[in-house]
């Protein structure tokens, strides 16, 4: 075989495969645009007692941090929100424990459900990325991820605001939230000073 008839074989093989691919192609017209396929599933599960267990054992982790350090115990209320800033404030946590501020979160996580009892819970929430602890709104997939909300912003070498991050997480959720009568805004359950 020469070649020019090897070149004609190939060419011939090319064209006999691109018929089938060619005609498997959706049809469209101008007008029409393509169907989106990126469908995100999300799941969100109760909090096992693996998970729970865990959560309980990193909140008891702060708190002899914070009796150690400060001597002021975690209490699940918005006093543990000045408590978590003075371990920030005072260095106390280094930019690279992760884990010790992953466990801060939990507390934070804590006092936002203590503050909604009725809206919040602690739920397992799993989408593509992966699987998170989340406080999210009974019955629904809207989540808070507070374990994180401090350890994302000191891995850039932030120090956090914690009661503002405290805030600004509430105002997300504001319309998942109960509400005082008349148009009086969110009812929180912790006493404001």
């Amino acid at each position: 075989m020469n070649k020019r008839q090897y070149s004609s074989l190939v060419s011939a093989i090319l064209l006999i495969c691109a018929i089938p691919i060619a005609l498997a192609q959706p049809s469209s017209t101008a007008n029409e645009k393509p169907a989106l396929t990126n469908t995100v599933t999300i799941s969100v599960t109760d909090v096992g007692w693996i998970d729970k267990n865990h959560m309980e054992q990193e909140a008891g982790r702060i708190n002899k941090l914070t009796l150690a350090k400060i001597g002021t115990p975690i209490r699940r209320d918005l006093s543990d929100l000045d408590t978590l800033q003075k371990l920030l404030d005072n260095n106390l946590v280094a930019q690279a424990d992760y884990k010790t501020q992953q466990a801060m979160g939990i507390v934070l996580g804590n006092i936002m459900q203590a503050d909604f009892p009725t809206a919040l819970e602690w739920k397992i929430y799993e989408d593509s990325l992966g699987r998170s602890r989340a406080l999210c709104v009974k019955g629904t997939s809207e989540c808070l991820f507070p374990i994180t909300m401090l350890s994302r912003r000191m891995e850039l070498g932030n120090k956090p605001d914690v009661k503002k991050i405290y805030a600004n997480a509430i105002l997300l959720m504001e319309k998942y939230l109960p509400q005082l009568p008349y148009g009086g805004g969110i009812y929180y359950q912790l006493p404001r000073r």
